[in-house]
């Protein structure tokens, strides 16, 4: 028998702190209680979302978005790099979380490790984005405004 999980990643773009979850489906009730998580999990309020077009985004899902008049963004079909902080976060996720071994058998276990690894990811791992300090640390001075501001900015264009 297959024993197949999917995780769902809610990321802040500004501070990378991060939400995990496993659910045993990518049902849009399980991505409906996966965003109650998040309004409840994340230290700030929620302007909005951005999904991406799969099942788990529509449905229940965009009925608690409107409930929560909270705005949601889908990207273009196949364009997953329109989704770019989620995408790196999973590529980091299978590198340092997934293939050193983390994978459980049950459920149950797999939510307790996915939580582990989301206070690694938010307390403890630094992250070159942040200027090598985690999304905890980077969101504790945005806060008290003790944020370090940069000689040059760069503009893209």
């Amino acid at each position: 028998m297959v024993f197949r999980l999917y995780q769902f990643t809610a990321i802040d773009v500004l501070t990378k702190l991060r939400v995990l979850y496993i659910h045993p489906s990518p049902s849009s009730r399980n991505g409906a209680a996966f965003l109650i998580q998040c309004l409840r999990q994340f230290p700030f309020a929620i302007k909005a979302v951005q999904t991406d077009n799969g099942g788990e985004f529509l449905g229940s899902f965009q009925k608690l978005c409107e409930q929560k008049e909270l705005p949601q963004f889908f990207i273009h079909p196949r364009q997953a790099q329109e989704n770019s902080y989620v995408e790196r976060s999973h590529g980091t996720d299978e590198r340092e979380f997934y293939q050193r071994g983390n994978l459980r058998q049950s459920l149950s276990a797999m939510r307790q490790r996915i939580k582990w690894w989301e206070t690694i990811y938010n307390e403890v791992r630094p992250h070159q984005a942040l200027n090598m300090l985690t999304p905890k640390e980077y969101l504790d001075s945005w806060q008290t405004g003790r944020m370090p501001t940069k000689d040059v900015i760069t503009l893209q264009t």
